[in-house]
């Protein structure tokens, strides 16, 4: 009931924002993108777009895997462990072979930088962007804040990208307090 009400909501304010704004109905059809199943009443959670060009350019708005191509978001490891490392792959990419939940991906295509060296999001995009993942589907993960996401990007400098062995060699990271 709750998401009903909440999706319903959003789709009145994309469609006034729609009737008011000239070409506006070609920007919301290619920038507004969301799994159906995100509570957008959850505590902490902002109004945010994901472009085309973020996270459903590769990865299917359903969080599943594309078979030998693409890891799932939905339930990973990857998504729901160390806030830090998941922070490092959106800043900088992710390059190389990588298995997530069990499953092999031995020669996937290159997870770009949306940090310095790529999309160049701002941290609170990143923060929201992570949250919205980590808090969709069947994830329940914590949120992230721009604070946390400056915190890493200090961390990183100019790191370019990582290699999936580069940030499972110390599982444990410490996380944010």
């Amino acid at each position: 009931m709750v998401q009903k009400i909440a999706v319903s909501l959003l789709l009145t304010v994309i469609t006034s924002y729609a009737e008011q704004t000239p070409n506006a109905q070609e920007t919301v059809k290619a920038e507004i993108s969301f799994p159906r199943i995100y509570d957008l009443t959850r505590p902490g959670m902002r109004d945010f777009r994901i472009p085309k060009t973020g996270c459903f350019n590769c990865h299917p708005e359903d969080g599943k895997a594309v078979a030998g191509k693409y890891p799932q978001l939905a339930g990973s490891e990857w998504v729901n462990g160390d806030e830090k490392r998941l922070i490092k792959i959106i800043l900088c990419g992710l390059k190389g072979p990588i298995s997530v939940s069990t499953i092999e991906f031995p020669n996937p295509p290159d997870m770009p930088s949306f940090g310095k060296y790529g999309a160049n999001w701002d941290d609170q995009k990143i923060a929201d962007v992570l949250t919205f993942i980590r808090n969709s589907w069947s994830n329940e993960g914590t949120y992230i804040t721009k604070e946390m996401v400056a915190e890493v990007r200090k961390e990183v400098g100019d790191h370019k990208e990582f290699y999936a062995p580069e940030l499972t060699k110390h599982r444990k990271q410490p996380t944010f307090k």
